[in-house]
């Protein structure tokens, strides 16, 4: 899902995608086998691949987000939404029980 979100803000190559990952985290996040995930993108046609020159005349294989891949990303974004609310929901709930507990 991260990649994907990385990918639909702008194309990237892997170490672009690590290094975004890593800082807007706080290192928090981290893709312990980055090209599995990249591969198994491709595979879904969620991302598609090209490569582009860097400014050492590198070819770099940059990613992009296709539409499908959008679609699974708002998918994706939908589902997490609604975990997280569902998460939040048994905290509150459990809060008020301890709370009525404890008076």
């Amino acid at each position: 899902m991260l990649i994907l979100a990385f990918l639909e803000k702008q194309d990237m190559h892997i170490y672009a995608i690590l290094t975004h990952l890593d800082k807007c985290s706080g290192g928090v996040c981290k893709i312990a086998y980055p090209y599995a995930a990249i591969y198994r993108l491709l595979n879904q046609n969620y991302i598609v691949e090209s490569g582009k020159r860097n400014d050492e005349n590198r070819l770099r294989q940059y990613y992009h987000i296709t539409e499908a891949g959008k679609h699974y990303l708002a998918a994706m974004k939908a589902d997490y939404d609604s975990f997280i609310g569902g998460v939040s929901a048994i905290f509150q709930s459990l809060n008020a029980e301890e709370q009525a507990h404890d008076q």
